[in-house]
């Protein structure tokens, strides 16, 4: 038996979530603005989309189905050691043989140049610094058994129980298919399980909307803008700053 879904109207869920912070509308607003100005928008047409828009809102919708919370249970012992399992993913140790030529030709479109950028010094590091820094580690996304991806932890701070997150998914035919979110929620349970972090941080551009929203279903919030942070393909962008807390 199949069920229907249920239509209902999306202004019914403002009683159950608090509003989005104005700095993530903000860096939602920037971004668009920057490509509608690109397809040659004038103001009026920013007038008629906002209209549009809010018709759009506030027509009846299928409800969507639940979005996934932080993985529950992240010092149970399936987060302790790799690899760990997901339902479609695996997330095992960097090390195997190719597996640094794989993250190599990941690394040449935006997403992937971001991965290894710093955005302390604005140097675009090599694949070397990235798996062979004593502060750093390194996991291999595996999809059907594959590496398509892979994710690290950055400048780890045993003392502090910090350190930075990024996530790739290499192979651009897999993107947009929650692979990138669910490995995400594994590398964040092995954070929490085996590292014993409490403060996990993430930088983003401000322009790559989906993946900050990617972050907030993961458990990240946005913490602020920082502007003309680095420059990427001779541009210099925002950059967006986000945080997860663990109470431990």
């Amino acid at each position: 038996m199949v069920r229907s879904r249920r239509t209902v109207h999306p202004m019914s869920r403002e009683s159950t979530r608090p509003p989005l912070p104005n700095v993530t509308l903000e860096a939602a607003a920037r971004s668009f603005y920057k490509e509608a100005v690109g397809y040659g928008f004038a103001l009026t047409d920013f007038v008629r989309f906002t209209n549009l828009l809010l018709g759009i809102a506030m027509a009846p919708q299928e409800d969507p189905p639940p979005s996934s919370s932080l993985i529950p249970g992240a010092t149970k012992r399936r987060f302790h050691e790799f690899p760990l399992q997901g339902r479609r993913v695996v997330v095992r140790r960097y090390g195997d043989p190719g597996d640094r030529e794989a993250i190599q030709g990941w690394v040449h479109d935006e997403e992937g140049r971001f991965f290894l950028l710093s955005t302390a010094s604005g140097r675009i590091h090599d694949v070397d610094d990235l798996v062979k820094g004593d502060l750093n580690l390194v996991g291999m996304v595996l999809y059907e058994g594959r590496p398509i991806g892979c994710v690290a932890y950055l400048d780890h701070d045993p003392g502090q129980h910090r350190a930075e997150l990024r996530k790739l998914i290499g192979e651009v035919s897999l993107r947009g298919r929650g692979l990138g979110r669910e490995a995400a929620k594994l590398w964040v349970g092995y954070g929490i399980g085996a590292l014993g972090l409490r403060k996990i941080y993430l930088n983003t551009l401000v322009t790559h909307i989906r993946n900050i929203a990617i972050n907030e279903e993961v458990g990240f919030r946005v913490e602020g803008i920082l502007r003309n942070e680095v420059v990427v393909d001779g541009e210099y962008r925002d950059v967006l700053r986000m945080g997860l807390w663990h109470e431990g």
